[in-house]
């Protein structure tokens, strides 16, 4: 038996940065709703007490762990919940779990549970508790959007397909505070997505009795994090510090305030105004605040997702076209002046390798900053031929996207490029950031493209491909690939640099068959006030960490 133990250790508080966060691509609500958070945001905290404020573009969507689907949703549920660890910043550090053992052979994890966490009702957080949250996680019946993360735990993937039952789920609580997981493939990763949403405790009690409506509201669900939900509702989100946490004394902020402003200019105005503590800067105001701003690099890779079940989108060639019609140095000046970087392959680089980081073990440039007009047209021709079509002005597509500014910008400018160098034509459908969310299923017909984008859950390539394996209930390219499926297989099997191998021969497939169109990393500007010390954030599954955040008023 390998032994991994963290004893005592405690979380640390967190170092003030070279800050890393993780977003998901723009959204927005209506701009009534942003005006009213704008005013609620005014009334100042009480006398002494720390509140930390900040922004988002779009509303909180659910405080339920197992239903989250953005990295905003992720952020709220890192600081209410308590996984069994913690990823603070690339640290893999303790949380409810004291230390875990390994079985030789890399597949049963045993984790000792601290005994003295409660949650937000004064019960006490249970093995049982977590081994309920990855069963409700993997059945089908709850619908749980990150259902594909369960196939990491033995026959999660048969239970999520409905092939098997929930209790031949790969998880036992052995008792109280002994936690049993068996893996359906080894994987080094896997003890830091246990600091993930998908995987956080869930109280089957409160399920059975608010049904549909739990985690509808802030006293339709218990906590065992750091903070509780005290408001919810009205684009804003308060949390409040958690009395009953293990490690309440560390933390200094009383509480938060999540406020949805759909408008980043009006939230820069707002931090000018002293009414946020961190807004992140529109890339076309960059200039005008140089000098106050930070950046960081937010793990975000956008890209528009091309549906594989359209009839036009199912010819490799026409999607090789379109990859290579996009000039993505001009993409990234016209949308954000220049400041993103533009994006040649699909896998995060800075995501973990064998030895260093991936994007250095294995570099790639799929497609030519600036384009190939030339192989562009190539590839036209024969998807034409191949179609039936005389002209590419007979192809007309569907493109969905959120209805901010900022997606409307993106949509514009890549549709324009296509319309342009291949005169194919493309309609931009835009709707609220929750529809457009909502269609990010397998199957789908309503859409032919759809903007979007992927942050990591943990640092590993498989954290991106594991998507658009042909029976991931995340395949919302409806791709399929044997060649892909079998790079895939063949790394759940295989470690170190022959695993790696494997993966990268999978994401190269991928781009080889112009299964989407990669589009941009961000590199966000923003501005936090001199008042907020120890804010921390990580690309990989948050925007930002303030667990230990304190203020100086």
């Amino acid at each position: 038996m390998r032994k991994n133990k963290l004893l005592a250790l405690g979380l640390a508080a967190l170092m003030a940065a070279s800050v890393a966060g993780c977003s998901t691509p723009s959204a927005s609500v209506d701009d009534t709703k942003a005006a009213e958070s704008g005013s609620d945001s005014s009334q100042s905290p009480a006398a002494g007490e720390k509140i930390f404020r900040y922004s988002n573009t779009a509303d909180i969507a659910t405080i339920d762990p197992d239903k989250t689907n953005s990295v905003a949703d992720a952020t709220v549920s890192y600081h209410i919940y308590d996984g069994l660890y913690r990823n603070v910043q690339g640290e893999l550090q303790p949380a409810t779990a004291e230390s875990y053992e390994v079985s030789d052979d890399g597949l049963v994890y045993t984790f000792k549970l601290r005994q003295d966490t409660k949650w937000s009702d004064g019960q006490t957080v249970t093995a049982k508790d977590y081994e309920y949250g990855m069963k409700r996680l993997c059945d089908p019946a709850a619908a749980c959007p990150a259902s594909y993360l369960g196939a990491v735990l033995k026959n999660g993937a048969k239970v999520s397909g409905g092939e098997l039952s929930v209790d031949e789920l790969g998880v036992k609580a052995l008792d109280d505070f002994t936690l049993e997981i068996t893996l359906e493939n080894p994987a080094d990763y896997f003890v830091s997505m246990t600091s993930m949403s998908a995987f956080m405790p869930v109280r089957e009690d409160l399920v059975e009795k608010y049904g549909n409506e739990f985690g509808g509201s802030a006293d339709k669900q218990v906590y065992n994090g750091p903070f509780v939900v005290t408001e919810y509702a009205n684009g804003k989100v308060e949390l409040a510090k958690n009395p009953d946490y293990y490690d309440n004394e560390k933390i200094s902020l009383d509480g938060v305030e999540i406020l949805t402003v759909a408008d980043q200019t009006t939230a820069v105005s707002m931090f000018d105004a002293g009414e946020l503590d961190l807004a992140e800067v529109p890339t076309e105001l960059a200039a005008q605040y140089e000098g106050k701003t930070q950046s960081y690099y937010s793990g975000a890779d956008d890209y528009a997702a091309l549906n594989h079940r359209n009839k036009y989108l199912a010819n490799k060639n026409l999607r090789l076209a379109m990859n290579y019609a996009v000039n993505r140095e001009e993409y990234i000046l016209l949308t954000h002046n220049g400041l993103y970087q533009a994006n040649q392959r699909y896998v995060l680089p800075q995501v973990r390798g064998v030895d260093g980081e991936y994007g250095t073990e294995y570099p790639l440039e799929a497609f030519p900053l600036q384009g190939d007009m030339d192989k562009a047209k190539e590839y036209l021709d024969t998807a034409l031929s191949e179609l039936g079509l005389s002209s590419a002005s007979d192809i007309s597509l569907k493109l969905v996207v959120s209805d901010s500014d900022t997606a409307k910008k993106e949509a514009e400018v890549v549709a324009n490029q296509w319309k342009n160098n291949l005169g194919i034509n493309v309609d931009i459908n835009m709707v609220p950031y929750a529809t457009r969310n909502a269609l990010l299923v397998p199957d789908s017909d309503e859409y032919d493209i759809i903007m979007s984008g992927w942050a990591p859950g943990y640092s590993d390539p498989y954290s991106y491909l594991e998507l658009w394996y042909s029976t991931s209930g995340y395949n919302y390219l409806n791709y399929h690939s044997d060649e892909y499926d079998k790079y895939i297989d063949a790394s759940k099997t295989t470690s170190g640099k022959e695993r790696m191998d494997n993966l990268f021969n999978a994401e190269k497939t991928l781009l080889e068959d112009g299964a989407l169109v990669p589009l941009q990393l961000r590199e966000v500007p923003y501005m936090v006030s001199d008042r907020v010390q120890n804010l921390g954030a990580y690309f990989v599954g948050l925007n930002y960490d303030y667990i230990y955040v304190d203020i100086t008023n």
